[in-house]
């Protein structure tokens, strides 16, 4: 979220400007809701003006009202102004624009390349470090967007998970459980604060003898709500099935959906949990919280987790745990 403070005087009317980053650039084409609040104890008059935003994933805009007239704003109220993306002047032609082009890196192997803006946060990426069996827990995840600027197939996202269980209490340091979970699915803006998505999901353990796996197609939306001085909470629920075989009894520990919530600030603290089968005798519930080290894209970050199935060779298993590490992504 991004606040401007227009006036700050003692005893004068004040106003603030909160606009919540919009998810992506094709969000933000739908409009962008910013809102005028009057923290002062007099009536204000608020004139809209142009703003710089920058989207979720890091793309910045330049967005202006769609009515520049001024609003009055009572004190300790609000007022809601819809904005949209600037128009960029450019040349007349008669060519379109060329599609975005794959971003080339010189590296000590060579040139590496790949259309690596289409890439976008998914699950966080950290790893977390506990003491005696809680071991380590590293995870990778993205989302790609093969169709990106595509009309409808831009919703479109192929993403992976992988979650790694490094048992470092022990003299070999094994690896002792893997958990794999690609998945597609559709993703929607649905409004200024709601993001929609429906998909498909696999997990599984990667193994031939003793492997588990599970499919299940899903549902899930959130929902975020700016509270002011750049802080918003989120709630996050999910719903899915099960199709397919091979998950033996897991749909017992699973169930059939989880709760997710956070609160956090741009920049500053943030806290996350969720609780899986809320509603079942096998619950479990994990914890995040970060904060951003300065500005080295790095979180200081902090894990726990407590009920069934924290790894899914150990869906049957109640276990806790708690571990502290980095994120590069939360």
């Amino acid at each position: 979220m991004i606040a401007l403070a227009l006036l700050a005087a003692a005893g004068q009317p004040q106003l603030r400007i909160v606009a919540e980053p919009p998810a992506s650039v094709a969000a933000a084409e739908a409009g962008v809701t910013v809102f005028v609040l009057n923290e002062g104890t007099s009536e204000a008059e608020a004139t809209p003006a142009p703003m710089e935003v920058v989207t979720a994933d890091q793309v910045p805009l330049r967005i202006v009202p769609v009515d520049a007239a001024a609003a009055r704003v009572a004190p300790g109220g609000f007022r809601a102004v819809r904005y949209r993306i600037a128009p960029v002047a450019v040349a007349a032609s008669s060519t379109p624009a060329a599609p975005k082009g794959e971003t080339v890196v010189g590296t000590a192997r060579g040139q590496a390349s790949g259309l690596l803006d289409r890439f976008e946060p998914h699950e966080p990426i950290y790893g977390a470090f506990g003491l005696g069996s809680d071991g380590a827990k590293l995870q990778v995840s993205l989302a790609f967007r093969p169709f990106d600027g595509a009309g409808a197939l831009d919703g479109v996202r192929l993403a992976w998970t992988q979650t790694m269980f490094w048992a470092i209490d022990r003299s070999s340091g094994p690896f002792r459980s893997t958990n794999y979970s690609p998945e597609v699915y559709y993703q929607r803006q649905v409004d200024d604060r709601i993001v929609a998505a429906a998909g498909y999901t696999h997990d599984s353990n990667g193994r031939d003898a003793g492997s588990i796996d599970v499919n299940r197609l899903f549902a899930s939306a959130s929902y975020v709500v700016p509270i002011g001085n750049d802080w918003r909470i989120e709630a996050t629920p999910k719903l899915w099935t099960y199709v397919g075989t091979g998950y033996r009894d897991l749909d017992r520990y699973w169930g059939n959906m989880s709760l997710g919530g956070a609160i956090g600030q741009v920049d500053g603290l943030r806290i996350a949990a969720s609780l899986r089968n809320p509603l079942g005798s096998h619950r479990a519930g994990e914890l995040y919280v970060s904060y951003p080290l300065a500005r080295t894209g790095i979180y200081l970050f902090g894990q726990a987790f407590a009920g069934y199935g924290e790894a899914i060779d150990d869906y049957a298993l109640r276990t806790s745990s708690a571990r502290l590490g980095v994120s590069f992504t939360r």
